[in-house]
């Protein structure tokens, strides 16, 4: 590339056959040390154009760049350019000149130097894009501060976009590996906790940077929430002008008349939209009211009320959205993608179909797709309720958000990102209507009855006394109490509920939940855990159970799936102990196969033994056909050259269950059923088991909601507890929704409470707290009334004397 110097003015000419740089003409200013701005309209007009793209792409290959702002033009007459910043005491503008034409001069076509994010995720609230680097990536994200495993950045874009802080922490929720972020619009920064076995900071802030780029982005940006700031400093200001210095009255109304602004949108949304009376019609009343009278003060008292009450329904709903880290389930956003016989990591958006992806034991298939390759047992209770893992080999379909229990495959993509089955059930979420949730809260409704009451009373006072009494009386209304008692006792509910160990993300499923006659619960995964049970230990040729049950176990002690940890539970149960394996017999492919006291042992399915060459004998072919037919499997075990024998493996219900069905008969649960998607059989005799009213079996996951609609069209109101993604559509159909930690992030996304520990445990103590809270929102009622009317006799007495004076 030549270089052409006329004064200020530059010609870039690009070498015959390059397509990346067509003759551009710029112009190059020096405007301080450490700055060159170089301005061009057609490189410039377009951040996102793919010359500037390229253009910033290749300049930041100089590590000589710190960072560089891109100025689009704003006004008539103003150029488009960019500015680079660089370290004055170490280089020169002319050498960093020379370094950028050197690269801009040396780049091969079609390459666009290093990757650049979107000029959307870096622009700040001028209009400007403020590009940085780091590691190989172009962002708007410059970091503060690092240390392993924790980093602080701050972005320009952030400022005053409340919605795309939320669009990150909705992000980095469902992130493998993230364990404690925060972030500001105010100040412009996320701090993020990681863990850095399982991510990169450069991933992390390529995560960020997807988020920002699909985030919706305000045209404006938010307004300054000073409302208690200032309904505070109004308070002095409204009594030195009330009692000290009248002079200071006009003043104090136009502060305090500013306050009530959100008392008359509120107003104004009761009667125009919804068409009735409610408490902010009346808190407008007595603000026109105390303004016409010029009693600013206690006026500024009720806005100060006011205010400090949307303030804690705020602090409420964001304690409830921090408190979801720990309650959503995590996934991977990279895999490894087979290409030349190369393991390459890369991210999952980037996936195109026909790649190869490998999945290892212990980790989540990232997309639907068929095995090309390897054999596994995956854990698919969470998309279609079978409560055993099942065996895949080559050829058999998986789907994304299933676990691998056992195993590695190679698996051909079909389907990823939005395209998987799991993102279309989550689809099938956000067509829907949202929580069918039209119930106020029950202090809001209590407020709203004393409306008219209190109207009436003040037109009384208004034909007796004149405005200065009516103002007294309606001042002295009911509503304002209870409305602030109301979020109060949501408040320090919400907290209790945490401190146990329950999250409430809709404080109204706290009032449906004391209605609620119907519990509705997912079989496997909520009433059973994920670990099954080693139930029937057949042993063949000669060998006993217990035999068999402990090379099954020593085989199994180097692995931490369910199945093993299932093997080596039974194992502990009978205090077995276990022998050495011979390492040099290890192999791990479509089962195990091990030396164990001068045996060779092999555990895997039937297939394995198939395989291997291991014929099955009649006893245990009985047994399997018993097995498969009450929706159980087996794990057979190999002796040198013949079976030796074969462990049943079934569901195993929680501990607690038993007690949670004998709580709610307890607490007037009339109706108690079970639904899932397993097999007939087991699905029956756990219903009889635990004492159910009734059962329904073998339901497909689309199909869980419509019995939630069959139980309500039957009159009744249902809780639903489930705990995977076919129980999500169920979990928004309910009245009320209830998930485990450690559910799929769809399930705990779409419940109204997420119970933080694997297990039902506090589900009777639930239903006592929400009992709690309807009681003491009762109370706060009767202890709101007993002071209040006195307070209106007081304000009336008050009001006629003053009538008198007059």
């Amino acid at each position: 590339m030549t270089v052409t110097e006329n004064g200020d003015r530059i010609m870039y000419d690009a070498p015959v056959g390059s397509h990346i740089y067509p003759r551009v003409d710029v112009r190059i200013i020096f405007p301080d040390n450490g700055v060159i701005r170089i301005e061009s309209a057609r490189l410039f007009a377009d951040p996102e154009g793919l010359l500037c793209r390229r253009f910033v792409g290749r300049v930041f290959l100089a590590p000589e760049i710190d960072s560089a702002v891109i100025a689009c033009a704003t006004a008539e007459g103003v150029t488009p350019a960019i500015e680079l910043r660089f370290d004055a005491t170490q280089y020169s503008q002319r050498q960093i000149l020379e370094r950028v034409a050197a690269l801009l001069d040396a780049a091969p076509s079609g390459d666009p130097g290093m990757e650049v994010s979107s000029a959307l995720t870096a622009r700040d609230q001028h209009g400007s894009v403020r590009y940085q680097r780091y590691e190989q990536r172009v962002t708007g994200w410059r970091v503060v501060s690092e240390r392993i495993g924790a980093i602080k950045i701050e972005n320009p874009v952030l400022y005053r976009r409340a919605v795309l802080c939320e669009a990150i922490e909705r992000e980095l929720m469902s992130v493998l590996g993230v364990d404690r972020y925060e972030t500001s619009s105010r100040d412009c920064c996320a701090k993020i906790e990681y863990d850095p076995r399982q991510l990169r900071p450069v991933q992390i802030i390529e995560i960020l940077d997807g988020a920002l780029a699909n985030a919706e982005h305000p045209d404006r940006l938010d307004r300054l929430d000073l409302d208690l700031a200032i309904c505070t400093a109004s308070l002095p200001l409204a009594a030195v002008a009330q009692f000290a210095m009248p002079a200071l009255l006009p003043v104090s109304a136009a502060l305090f008349a500013y306050t009530a602004i959100p008392s008359f949108r509120g107003a104004y949304e009761v009667l125009f939209k919804e068409r009735r009376l409610g408490v902010d019609v009346l808190d407008s009343i007595v603000v026109m009211g105390c303004l016409a009278t010029l009693h600013v003060f206690p006026g500024a008292i009720l806005a100060w009320c006011l205010s400090v009450g949307r303030y804690l329904v705020r602090r409420t709903e964001d304690n409830s959205k921090k408190l979801l880290l720990g309650a959503f389930g995590k996934q991977p956003r990279y895999v490894w993608l087979v290409k030349d016989g190369l393991e390459i990591e890369m991210p999952l958006d980037r996936l195109d179909k026909g790649d190869i992806v490998v999945v290892h034991t212990g980790e989540m298939v990232p997309v639907d797709g068929v095995i090309v390759e390897g054999i596994a047992m995956i854990d698919q209770h969470a998309l279609t309720g079978e409560s055993t893992p099942a065996e895949k080999g080559v050829g058999d379909r998986v789907f994304a958000s299933t676990v691998m229990v056992a195993g590695k495959v190679h698996v051909a993509v079909e389907k990823s990102g939005s395209e998987t089955a799991t993102a279309k059930i989550a689809q099938i979420l956000n067509d829907s209507a949202g929580y069918k949730l039209a119930k106020q809260h029950k202090g809001e409704q209590i407020a709203d009855k004393v409306v008219i009451p209190t109207l009436g009373l003040g037109g009384l006072a208004l034909a007796t006394l004149g405005p200065t009494g009516a103002v007294a009386v309606v001042n002295s209304d009911l509503g304002t109490g209870i409305r602030m008692a109301a979020p109060l006792a949501m408040l320090s509910t919400l907290a209790l509920c945490a401190q146990k160990g329950v999250l409430v993300k809709d404080g109204r499923a706290l009032d449906l939940l004391c209605e609620v006659d119907t519990m509705l619960f997912d079989k496997t995964g909520t009433l059973t855990r994920e670990r099954p049970e080693v139930g029937q230990v057949i042993a063949a040729h000669g060998l006993h159970p217990l035999h068999i049950l402990r090379f099954a176990a020593a085989a199994e002690r180097r692995f931490h799936h369910p199945i093993a940890l299932a093997i080596l539970q039974k194992a502990e149960e009978e205090g077995l102990r276990l022998p050495l394996t011979d390492a040099t017999q290890y192999k791990v492919g479509h089962g195990i196969t091990v030396g164990i006291d001068g045996h060779r042992v092999r555990v895997g399915s039937r297939r394995f033994m198939e395989l291997e060459g291991v014929p099955l004998t009649r006893e245990v072919e009985d047994a399997l056909d018993e097995v498969h037919r009450e929706g159980h499997t087996m794990v057979m075990v190999a002796v040198d050259d013949q079976l030796g024998g074969a462990l049943e493996l079934r569901a195993s219900i929680r501990p607690e269950v038993r007690g949670i069905v004998h709580g709610l008969r307890e607490r007037d649960i009339k109706h108690i059923a079970i639904i899932s998607g397993d097999h007939e059989a087991p699905t029956r005799r756990l219903a009889e088991e635990l004492g159910m009213d009734r059962y329904f079996a073998q339901v497909l996951p689309a199909d869980k909601a419509d019995y939630v609609e069959k139980l309500q069209r039957e009159g009744r109101k249902v809780c639903f507890v489930g705990d995977g993604i076919n129980d999500a559509i169920a979990l928004k159909q309910a009245n009320v929704s209830i998930s485990l930690r450690g559910a799929t992030s769809i399930a705990t996304d779409t419940a109204h409470v997420v119970f933080m520990e694997q297990s039902l445990g506090k589900l009777c103590e639930l239903c006592d707290i929400a009992r709690d809270l309807d009681r003491n929102v009762r109370n706060s009622w009767l202890m709101i009334l007993a002071p209040t009317l006195p307070a209106s006799g007081v304000s009336l007495h008050w009001a006629s004397a003053l009538a008198h004076q007059s």
